[in-house]
Parts: structure tokens; sequence; C-alpha cells
């Protein structure tokens, strides 16, 4: 399966999710998102458990940044014919976010990204599937990484157990557009993004968000 937009149907959960937001239908906040375009390119591998999650904070970066984001569904044995399209279209100008964990690692790191337009994948899952993900997926293993370093804490606190210093892919998209100089793009996306987490808790508590 070649599956690039989201469809939260399937998912079970205790109240109703706007297909596009993924916030409850109360609180959806479609009709408040200006889109805008960035010039990078951002390609999310979402594993299935993360694919259909209406928290999901990709699916949030396909509406606010429409024509420079598309999601894709992992699968082990079926890669998307999209993505890997989208691969040989940018190559050499493909990057893969994740830590520059150990001497392997490390050599494939980017030491700086050249000027234009360039693509970036993120993987949206935990760090055990990104890893799963990238050791089975043949053509994520000799792309050149980007290894992010914030220095704030994330401010997706909406699940347990995420790991300490860890980003959300929103957050990541903005560290991305941070050190590429779309430093008004970014800003744009972070406005969204807390209005994204002030309409979720509202919505998961059934009422408005306060004014």
């Amino acid at each position: 399966m070649d599956n690039n937009n989201f469809k939260v149907k399937q998912i079970t959960r205790l109240y109703e999710s706007c297909n596009q937001c993924g916030l409850p239908t109360l609180t959806c906040i479609c009709n408040l998102v200006t889109p805008i375009n960035t010039k990078a390119k951002f390609w999310v591998l979402a594993s299935k458990s993360e694919f259909y999650r209406p928290s999901n904070t990709g699916r949030l970066l396909k509406l606010i940044n429409p024509n420079s984001t598309e999601v894709f569904l992992w699968e082990r044995t079926a890669p998307s014919l999209k993505l890997l399209e989208n691969i040989t279209a940018y190559n050499g100008r493909t990057f893969l976010l994740f830590p520059s964990e150990g001497e392997d690692l490390v050599n494939k790191t980017a030491d700086y990204l050249q000027d234009g337009e360039n693509a970036f994948i993120l993987i949206d899952g935990t760090w055990k599937e990104a890893r799963k993900i990238i050791r089975k997926s043949y053509y994520l293993q000799n792309l050149p990484l980007v290894s992010i370093k914030p220095e704030y804490e994330s401010k997706f606190i909406l699940r347990k157990g995420r790991v300490e210093g860890t980003l959300c892919t929103i957050e990541a998209a903005m560290e991305i557009l941070r050190i590429t100089g779309e430093t008004g793009q970014q800003e744009i996306i972070d406005k969204y993004f807390n209005l994204f987490l002030k309409h979720y808790k509202a919505g998961a508590s059934s009422h408005l968000p306060k004014e």
C-alpha cells in the first residue's frame, strides 16, 4: 500500500477526530490555519502506531505546510513508491534526520547543508521504532544525516513516556527551518503548534478552549 494521506477513522478513540488536524472535532483548527510554503521539503515516514494517532504532529505539519510536506506510512515489505521517487528526484539533496549515535552514524552526518531546496525525511515514531525503520529500510541507510541539538525542552507533553531531550515531529521540522534560515516560516508553524496544543487539551476534556 502506498498511502501518503492520513485517515484517522481506523483508530479506536474516545472522541471523534478531524481527519486533517487530528483534533477532536469540537476543537478542530482547520479553518483557523492559513497554509504556508517552505523551501525545505519534509517527508514524514510514520510507523503504523503513529500514522493513525490523532495527536500525531506530522498531520499538523501537512495541514500548515501542505505543498512542502508529505506523509507516508512505513511498511517493511512495501516501501512507498512515491517516497522512492522523491529521493531519486532530490538525489544528493535528501537528508535523514536522526541522532548521530555511534561512529558509523557520525561519519554519515552532514557538516553543512548546501544552499537551495533540500528535502528532509523525518521518522515519526519512538526512537526504538525509528531505529527499526532505518535498519529495515535499504533506501534510508546511505542517506546523509542531519542531527539537531535543541537547547529547549519539547512542548509536546500530551503523551506519557516521552523521552527527555527529544522533539516531536513538528518541532523537529521547526528546528530544521531555523538552521536553514526560514525563521519567519518557523515562527508561523510554532504559532499554530501552540494553538494545536491548546485546542487538543480542551477537546480531550470535551469543552471549547478559553480565549
